[in-house]
């Protein structure tokens, strides 16, 4: 299980890691579509960096560059877990080939994902995968002002994540999101997301999430860099939804 969870906290910044025992259950069990999903999306990355005259190396350089696609994501919903953790599988397809086939995953409310360690899920899938959880919306832990926060912290991260509802139109909601993440593995990296979120409450999916996340990597002195990423979801079909 320590490999599984060390593989997704290298995935993502963005992203938590649970417990790897409900990936377990999910794979064990058939699978089935109760439920499909499908998003348009638009996907930019723009990196630089410095890396510093290091013993047996060419030197010092700089480097830069940068990455779009844009596509469909499609998500099957098999099940419910009893700990409320959703079993889906999700895949993407983008014009410009950044591609990925299906991964099983299990998603949480408070945005812990699981995902097959042998799969490959692609950064901006985890931003969809993070708001999929039946349970991201709790009326529970939501304070007077409309705001709830998702906390925590040991030895190899700490992430706040403060989520606010703007405005609220018979269950379509305006959710605006504040992700700070800091993971110690191999260096330190910090990522500071800023989302606005269109949640339909009474079908307990996003509508459209637009994401932007500026993700800073330190290694010491030897090296820095900053990587962008600017991410869009857009829901286009669901088979749940009325003709």
């Amino acid at each position: 299980m320590k490999k599984l969870e060390a593989f997704l906290c290298a995935a993502v910044l963005a992203g938590i890691c649970a417990s790897g025992t409900a990936l377990a259950d999910a794979t064990a069990s058939p699978s089935s579509t109760a439920r499909t999903l499908v998003y348009s999306f638009t996907f930019n990355v723009q990196q630089s960096g410095e890396v510093t005259n290091d013993p047996g190396t060419s030197g010092a350089h700089d480097y830069s560059g940068n990455l779009n696609d844009s596509g469909t994501m499609t998500v099957n919903v098999q099940r419910e877990q009893q700990d409320r953790g959703l079993i889906l599988t999700i895949s993407e397809h983008g014009l410009y080939g950044r591609n990925a086939g299906a991964a099983t995953c299990v998603v949480y409310g408070n945005t812990n994902i699981i995902c097959d360690p042998n799969a490959t899920v692609n950064t901006e899938e985890y931003t969809l995968l993070r708001f999929l959880g039946p349970t991201f919306i709790d009326p529970a832990q939501i304070d007077e002002k409309q705001h709830w926060k998702i906390e925590t912290s040991d030895p190899t991260i700490d992430l706040l994540a403060n989520y606010r509802i703007e405005s609220n139109a018979n269950g379509v909601m305006q959710i605006s999101e504040t992700r700070n993440v800091t993971h110690r593995e191999a260096g330190e990296r910090r990522s500071n997301v800023q989302t606005k979120i269109v949640y339909d409450f009474n079908k307990l999916v996003p509508t459209s999430v637009d994401e932007y996340n500026i993700e800073r990597q330190y290694g010491g002195s030897e090296a820095t860099g900053t990587s962008t990423f600017q991410t869009t979801l857009k829901l286009v079909s669901d088979t749940m939804a009325k003709p």
